[in-house]
């Protein structure tokens, strides 16, 4: 009689038979518990680091926009730009609108960004202050103040703490030194956007006629 016929009868035979038996069942569904149990936990916790590393705004852990939402705001802004030199005030109402802006004026601005806006302190001969606004922008909560040329001309300004160039899609940009900072200029087409750092922010200037007048811009705010 071979080894596992003698085992076969003993279990028969034998009065702890049943219970050995019963015991290895035991064991067996514990173990498939088991690993059920840790294969949905282990799906479950790699679900949980996707999204912590993706969050659900579409930005990443550091707060650098994600692709998917970098392109979708380059093209709000790129018909932001479209609408602004003939219909100013209706690019005004679009990105309020879009971004949940809200008019303030200086110490307004304090209570939602924790400063004041740069053009509080006056801007250059020739210019005047339409409106300040606060905006929720994916990049980040900025300053935009919307000014005026004696000609009744509009230039934008946006004040935010972010540095990315994602703003403008594919345009054309080119590196200038505007003033005694160095500057990031964009093609427009019809007029320019220009930005630099500012302290420890960024002023991004939307609607400049050329170099000249983004140094001008740069000169009097840094003395501002």
């Amino acid at each position: 009689m071979t080894l596992s016929r003698r085992f076969s009868v003993w279990i028969r035979e034998s009065p702890y038979g049943a219970g050995l038996v019963s015991m290895a069942a035991s064991v067996l569904v514990l173990l498939g518990a088991g690993l059920w149990y840790g294969g949905g936990n282990n799906h479950n916790m790699a679900s949980s680091g996707a999204m912590a590393t993706h969050g659900t705004d579409g930005h990443s852990p550091d707060g650098e926009m994600s692709a998917e939402h970098m392109v979708e705001f380059a093209g709000v802004m790129d018909e932001y730009l479209q609408k602004l030199p003939s219909d100013p005030d209706a690019a005004e109402r679009m990105l309020l609108t879009k971004y949940d802006g809200e008019k303030v004026d200086a110490d307004g601005a304090v209570k939602l960004v924790g400063y004041r806006p740069i053009v509080s302190g006056g801007l250059p001969e020739g210019y005047s202050l339409a409106s300040t606004s606060v905006l929720k922008m994916p990049c980040c909560t900025c300053v935009k103040a919307v000014c005026k040329r004696n000609d009744g001309s509009t230039l934008v300004l946006f004040e935010h703490d972010d540095e990315e160039m994602a703003w403008f899609g594919d345009r054309r940009q080119s590196m200038a030194t505007c003033g005694d900072k160095d500057c990031c200029l964009v093609d427009l087409d019809s007029s320019i956007a220009a930005t630099w750092k500012q302290g420890t922010r960024s002023v991004t200037a939307v609607g400049v006629r050329d170099q000249d007048e983004v140094a001008k811009l740069v000169t009097w705010l840094d003395k501002s």
